[in-house]
């Protein structure tokens, strides 16, 4: 009884110290178990609706992993794409080093692109005026392949929003733009009630629906409904390193798909398992990094995931306070979704708050199965 107290406590007591507004936590299991928690109003002081099942979260960069990651497995399976090939195959990028990196490389964050540029800052505000997103587009790509690498390919690992700009690119020269084929991705296939993008401008009548970010000083505006990120947003709302927004639920169902896929089920994810697995093996990782392709792994002795995710499991974060932890030697996937930039990105209470709750979590599920996970 005590465990089963502890997770609404800690949501609640989340909300209280300023973690964020709007905390949303869930479990699930696969053999079936699942728990969802939630805590908190959408907005600061305990404005906007009461955060519920039906609460709809800016998931930041889990759309790296989630739609990005998914959509090259795709392609790869399908024979369009090689990880082998270099990028210079496929885009015309300036710096020559970065022409020849493979495209595992931009997966596994080892290209040695900069973390982040603020392209936005030269585009935003015209774009904020006129509406003209595919303009913006057009010279955020030229500023992006101009882009030069800090360090030599492979030579240190860079968690990059640039790479994952320049793979989606990469994957819709192979196929289509991510504005017209995300719906058919993984957990995508249900608009609104699964993971879904929010192209721009985006229509209103849904908005109190969605979690409130961050008062952003250039838009002039606490932004709701729309992406928080400055690039995804000067991009249509449509990105390969941000963007996605979902429901704890629809999280959570396709952190399970996930899950089941590195167990052996070819039909979790429509690509063979056995490719899904070898995507996330250590093999891909820095000799000094945790990535392996398209998603994070534990790091020993300091994970966000807290204490207990072992040594096979892969996650990752997004800036605006979400994460997603899937074990699949213990069958287990995590989903933490909160809005901690609202109203300002300057809370840090985050970082503490993650592995305690997932610590939490793992001590829910050994008093409902003690004999698994004792």
């Amino acid at each position: 009884m005590a465990e089963a107290l502890r997770l609404p406590h800690l949501l609640r007591q989340g909300v209280a110290q300023h973690v964020a507004p709007a905390i949303a936590f869930g479990i699930a299991t696969a053999d079936g178990q699942r728990g969802t928690w939630f805590a908190g109003h959408h907005g600061p002081d305990r404005t906007g609706r009461p955060c519920d099942a039906l609460s709809r979260f800016d998931l930041a960069s889990l759309t790296k992993p989630l739609s990005t990651t998914a959509w090259c497995m795709r392609l790869v399976d399908a024979g369009r794409l090689a990880l082998d090939q270099p990028i210079g195959d496929h885009l015309p990028v300036d710096d020559a080093a970065l022409a020849g990196c493979p495209l595992w490389r931009l997966l596994s964050h080892t290209t040695g692109l900069p973390a982040h540029r603020r392209y936005y800052e030269g585009l935003g505000p015209t774009v904020l005026r006129t509406g003209r997103f595919a303009q913006a587009e057009r010279a955020l790509r030229r500023m992006l392949a101009a882009t030069p690498t800090e360090v030599a390919p492979g030579r240190r690992e860079i968690y990059s929003d640039l790479g994952f700009l320049l793979l989606a690119w990469i994957c819709e020269r192979a196929d289509a733009p991510l504005a017209s084929i995300w719906r058919t991705l993984p957990g995508h296939d249900a608009p609104e009630r699964g993971l879904h993008f929010r192209p721009l401008p985006a229509p209103g009548d849904d908005r109190d629906l969605y979690v409130p970010t961050e008062r952003c000083p250039w838009r002039g505006r606490l932004l709701q409904g729309e992406v928080h990120d400055d690039n995804a947003w000067t991009l249509g709302g449509v990105a390969g390193h941000a963007g996605l927004f979902g429901t704890l639920d629809a999280t959570l169902d396709t952190a399970l798909r996930w899950l089941r896929a590195l167990q052996g089920d070819d039909a979790a994810l429509g690509l063979p398992a056995e490719a899904v697995t070898t995507w996330c093996d250590r093999r891909w990782m820095h000799p000094h990094g945790t990535r392996v392709l398209g998603w994070d792994t534990p790091t020993p002795g300091a994970s966000t995931s807290g204490a207990h995710f072992g040594r096979r499991s892969i996650g990752h974060l997004g800036f605006t306070g979400t994460s997603l932890w899937i074990d699949p030697a213990a069958g287990v996937a995590m989903v933490l979704l909160t809005n901690r930039v609202c109203p300002s990105r300057d809370s840090a209470g985050i970082r503490a708050y993650r592995p305690a709750l997932h610590d939490a979590g793992w001590a829910w599920l050994r008093a409902r199965s003690p004999e698994r996970f004792t």
